[in-house]
């Protein structure tokens, strides 16, 4: 080989080597950041609310059938072989897609978690799914149509010796999006529906199997709720970020007299030849766009004071038709509120249900969903509206905009603000 060969070879197997290596170093990488399917549903534990508080049983209902009590931070069950019927403790609510997962330990008898379960006049309570759950291991992780089909979907034997944790606290993970469902324990996916026929919506419950002497324990249940039905004002206080960082108007932009003061309370002050009634251009508006979120603020007025929420803003030179307004008024006291007063909404023809506005100088707050076409208003702690834009004059303005505050030149103030942005649904391989 002459030395011209020799020097070509030597610079291609050095290429070679470094590619090898990348390439290498790349799957590794990739191995050692891929999520599991069950992480990626649970991934934010800021998606989750509390169906067990951990202290009582409130938002469950016992029905007749063993013995239900809370101890050291779970829901303990228990009952007697004398017992022919089924214990059961359901959920007050009912729910149809969703993420749950929970933590159970089966130390006694036969026992289940149902989902989409209906009440029914028997021994056993309920109809619709369970997961089951054994003391001896038996099936867990497989899925029983109570009243129905009896088992859709059962593990084999020798896999559930790989998870199962006999005796011990194991974490079960349901999917549940229309007639497919998933069911992992301990991050095993165990069995799995598709386009299956069973209940679609119904209750939760913890099951207590008659004619055994049972134990079983529950605690850390939580769900993420995939519908429109999501209780938005339980979110965890965790998952949201203030819009104001308290200092200044980083973040936001405007042309008009809007300051921050203490208390991280941003305040628009007219200046002199502004009054009120008249509409200005002087808007505060986010830098940023959102679709889906849930915004929490508080707002307080002096009397006759004027304002509004303005959401999906598409265009900042014309925010009341390019998006749409939540209304802040002083309309305290009047019997039949319309879309322009307080809590209405402006250009809909839509008011809210109830007037729940405070008086001129109190503090008031407005928790706003607003997730695809779904409108829900929340205003000092009760719903007062709930819409499908898709059905109104406005369902064609934008998907995604700007949130914004409105320059009527009144006195406003607002505080914790704060926005929940909404992740799409999580969907499975």
């Amino acid at each position: 080989m002459n030395r011209k060969n020799l020097l070509l070879f030597s610079l291609c197997f050095f290429l070679l080597s470094t590619y090898v290596k990348a390439e290498t170093g790349n799957t590794i990488l990739k191995k050692q950041t891929k999520q599991s399917e069950v992480e990626r549903l649970i991934a934010d534990p800021n998606d989750y609310v509390e169906l067990f508080d951990g202290k009582t049983l409130n938002g469950w209902e016992v029905l007749p059938g063993g013995k239900w009590k809370v101890d050291n931070g779970a829901i303990v069950g228990f009952q007697d072989k004398s017992e022919a019927r089924h214990g059961m403790l359901l959920s007050k609510k009912a729910y149809s897609d969703f993420i749950v997962k929970l933590k159970y330990k089966s130390i006694k008898g036969n026992s289940g978690f149902y989902f989409r379960a209906q009440k029914v006049k028997s021994n056993v309570s309920v109809k619709g799914f369970q997961t089951e759950i054994d003391s001896a291991g038996n099936d867990v992780g497989g899925i029983y149509e109570t009243g129905g089909r009896a088992w859709v979907a059962r593990v084999a034997q020798d896999k559930v010796k790989t998870f199962y944790k006999n005796h011990d606290w194991n974490e079960m993970v349901v999917w549940a999006i229309g007639k497919n469902t998933t069911v992992f324990l301990n991050g095993v996916k165990t069995v799995e529906l598709k386009n299956d026929k069973g209940l679609t919506k119904g209750h939760f419950g913890l099951q207590l199997h008659g004619g055994q002497d049972m134990h079983v324990e529950f605690k850390d249940i939580e769900i993420r709720d995939l519908s429109d039905n999501l209780d938005y004002c339980a979110l965890k206080e965790s998952g949201f970020t203030p819009l104001f960082n308290g200092k200044d108007l980083a973040g936001w932009q405007t042309t008009g007299n809007w300051l921050v003061e203490k208390n991280n309370v941003v305040t628009l002050k007219p200046r002199p030849g502004e009054h009120g009634w008249k509409r200005y251009g002087d808007y505060i508006a986010t830098n940023r766009q959102y679709d889906n979120f849930v915004l929490k603020l508080e707002f307080k007025f002096n009397k006759a004071g004027n304002s509004g929420v303005f959401m999906r803003v598409g265009n900042l030179k014309d925010h009341v038709t390019s998006g749409f307004e939540l209304q802040i008024l002083d309309t305290h006291g009047k019997k039949k509120p319309s879309s322009h007063d307080c809590g209405g909404i402006i250009s809909l023809i839509k008011g809210p249900t109830k007037n729940m506005v405070k008086p001129a100088g109190q503090w008031n707050e407005y928790i706003i969903y607003l997730k695809d076409n779904r409108l829900k208003v929340t205003l000092n702690g009760e719903q007062i509206n709930d819409l499908d834009i898709s059905k109104t004059k406005i369902k064609n303005r934008p998907a995604k905009g700007h949130i914004s505050f409105q320059d009527e030149g009144k006195r406003i103030w607002y505080r914790n603000v704060r926005i929940r942005e909404l992740r799409p649904t999580p969907l499975l391989n």
